[in-house]
């Protein structure tokens, strides 16, 4: 996989362009040996192409590849859980009143 789309899987569009160079009547081993990160977008459209296309099976998955991907899976699963938000919300007119803003973190 590294040789294709690189080490670091950034992107949803980068993974739905990956797909598009696969004949969906070949199976296909995606070797993930090399791919040090991937984000959650990118593994949540790696987790639906795995979906649709049976025949296409991913190994060597690094820790932290596995547990984005484990992340996305249980996503699917679990009904989210949003609790209220006491977090003060913060208007600012301008750039210099954000960065002031940002500054009083």
């Amino acid at each position: 996989m590294s040789n294709v789309c690189g080490t670091e899987l950034r992107t949803r569009l980068m993974m739905e362009q990956f797909v598009q160079t696969l004949n969906s009547e070949d199976e296909y081993l995606l070797d993930m040996q090399d791919v040090t990160l991937i984000s959650r977008s990118a593994a949540d459209e790696l987790y639906n192409i795995t979906l649709d296309n049976p025949k296409i099976k991913i190994i060597h998955l690094s820790p932290f590849v596995q547990k984005m991907l484990d992340a996305v899976i249980l996503g699917r699963f679990q009904p989210r859980n949003l609790r209220p938000d006491a977090t003060p919300v913060i208007h600012c007119e301008d750039y210099n009143s954000l960065q002031e803003a940002l500054m009083a973190l």
